[in-house]
Formats: C-alpha cells, structure tokens, sequence
C-alpha cells in the first residue's frame, strides 16, 4: 500500500514537473512569437515609412523640377520681348513711307555724319517746311464741297490712296469720310483730289 502511494506521488510530481515544463515551453513559445510579430509589424512599418519618405521626395523633386521649367521659360520669354518703348519705335518705324536708293543714301550720309542734335533741327526744319507748303497749297486750292468723292494724295501715309466723301470743308482743311475708318480723316484742302467719278462730272458741268 506504501509502494502503491509512493509510486503515485512520483507519478503525480513527474506529471506536475512535464506540465510545468511545458507550460514554460509555451510560454517562452508565445514571448518569441510576439516578439516575432512585433518585429514583423516594425519592419513593415519601417518599409512604409521609407516608402512614403521616397514618395514624398519624388513629389517634391517633380514639383521643383515644374517650377525651374516654368521659370526658365519665363525667363526666356522676357529675353525675346522688346521694351514697349522699343515696340512702339518699331510700330512706327513700319508705317513709313519707303525710301527710295538716293533719298536713303542721303539719309545714310546725315545719320552717319551729323550729331544728334544736329539731325533734330533739321528735322524740325523739314517739318516747318513741309507745314508751310501744305498750308500754302491749301490756300491756292479749290474748295471741296461737302459730299464730294475725293482721293487722299497727302498727309498720313496709312490713308494716301483712300477714297471717301468730303464730310466737313473749308479753305485750310478737309476732313474725309472714308469706309471703315473709325475716325474723319483730317488733311489739308491740298491733300486730296476729286476721284475720277467726280472729276469728269465736274468737267461736264
């Protein structure tokens, strides 16, 4: 009966020692499967960190990239553009009348050989010159009738060949009604001729 109670209470120790062992086994089992887990769920923080760092890098080197183009041709633009001043010298410069080869060879020997100064008072000369024989051609012209076709043969270059009614007359100065023009165009009486229609009209009567 002894031996019977020994050899239980050995069976039940042995039986409380394996529990006991693999409880410890189950439970260092279960320290290193979270300790797995959380490096597992660390790394993978770790990737998406360095991926989105990446992204965001990427982002800001396009974003970066975009702004030095568009500078760049900004830039350029600016370079291509003339001053407005400039762009009105130009725009002027294209509604002159061309010369002609002697009238631009004395025109290249004043440019080149007089001083700026020099070039204004002739200018100013000329004008006054062209002012006085415009107003002294008006004078011994005839007096156009309001409603008469006429021909612009003076003033603004941009209008000389145009054809319209005379809208408002006098001895010095006409001003004519020309199809499409915004404006009257104002000349001097001399500046203008009457079109073919009324000259032989006028020649009639």
């Amino acid at each position: 009966m002894e031996i019977s109670n020994i050899n239980v209470s050995a069976i039940s120790n042995a039986l409380a020692k394996a529990k006991e062992r693999k409880a410890v086994k189950e439970s260092v089992q279960n320290e290193a499967g979270t300790a797995t887990d959380n490096a597992k769920q660390k790394d993978t923080k770790l990737v998406e960190n360095v991926k989105k760092n990446e992204e965001k890098a990427n982002r800001k080197a396009f974003r970066d990239e975009e702004r030095a183009k568009r500078r760049a041709e900004k830039q350029a633009a600016n370079m291509s553009k003339k001053p407005s001043h400039m762009m009105k010298v130009a725009r002027a410069l294209n509604k002159l009348v061309p010369l002609n080869d002697q009238l631009q060879l004395t025109f290249n020997e004043i440019t080149c050989n007089f001083s700026a100064l020099q070039i204004d008072a002739l200018a100013s000369h000329l004008q006054h010159y062209n002012r006085s024989m415009a107003t002294t051609n008006a004078m011994n012209s005839t007096i156009l009738k309001i409603g008469q076709t006429v021909q612009i043969t003076g003033g603004d270059p941009k209008f000389i060949g145009m054809i319209g009614k005379v809208a408002k007359s006098s001895q010095l100065r006409v001003k004519i009604d020309v199809p499409n023009q915004k404006k009257l165009v104002y000349i001097f009486t001399g500046q203008a001729k009457l079109y073919a229609e009324d000259s032989s009209i006028s020649a009639a009567s």
